[in-house]
């Protein structure tokens, strides 16, 4: 598993992200890796949106980040979806990629 992925998942945990799922798919023969998380309301969705722009020195704000219902930061390789509980499961992300998860487990973290 890529190096970056682990680290940005034990970011993502450290940062107190709920429900963190990672998923990794192909495309255009390009691995892909898609992490679907949640943050308790608008306002912490938006806190985490802004400490992760500093603490990965982005610019730019990410797509949905005004609104701070989904927010969506892409890398091209890694995709990272931070919603609200009821928009994560109105848009149902998860479902669509289900047959795509990865499980960390210490294996991955070697």
């Amino acid at each position: 598993m890529d190096e970056r992925v682990l680290n940005l998942y034990e970011y993502l945990t450290e940062k107190k992200c709920k429900d963190i799922a990672l998923y990794e798919t192909l495309t255009d023969g390009e691995k892909q890796y898609i992490f679907i998380l949640s943050n308790a309301s608008v306002a912490s969705n938006k806190k985490f949106a802004q400490s992760f722009m500093e603490d990965m020195q982005l610019e730019v704000y990410p797509e949905g980040y005004h609104k701070g219902e989904w927010i969506v930061f892409d890398f091209n390789d890694i995709i990272i979806h931070s919603f609200i509980p009821p928009i994560r499961e109105k848009y149902s992300l998860d479902k669509l990629y289900h047959s795509k998860k990865v499980t960390l487990n210490k294996q991955n973290k070697k």
